[in-house]
């Protein structure tokens, strides 16, 4: 039986006045390889990495073992999930959240 090991990614998270910016450190995963939904109000990833030889070769040898990643991350109760937008590039994935219209700081004017 093969069963698959995931390991926790690096995270952060930064909170901008507008919303907030996560971001998880995926090296050597593709596009194709993550899998990104909120569930309530927790995001979930989870990478399904596999190597592929180039057309005519066969792997021989590895320095490394390719890996799964999987992270729940609970997102603020200001944050709206219906907002989520993600980019992965270079290894890096990151995941933007805007924060509730109603939550967002606001100037009152003073008469």
């Amino acid at each position: 039986m093969n069963e698959e090991k995931y390991v926790v990614p690096s995270a952060t998270m930064n909170e901008h006045p507008k919303g907030y910016e996560l971001t998880f450190e995926i090296p050597g995963v593709g596009k194709g390889e993550a899998e990104l939904h909120v569930e309530n109000r927790s995001l979930v990833l989870k990478t399904h990495a596999k190597y592929q030889a180039p057309a005519g070769f066969k792997q021989v040898a590895a320095e490394f073992e390719r890996v799964n990643y999987a992270v729940s991350v609970d997102l603020p109760e200001t944050a709206d999930p219906s907002t989520v937008g993600a980019k992965l590039e270079n290894g890096v994935l990151r995941v933007t959240v805007r924060k509730r219209p109603e939550t967002q700081a606001r100037a009152i004017a003073i008469d």
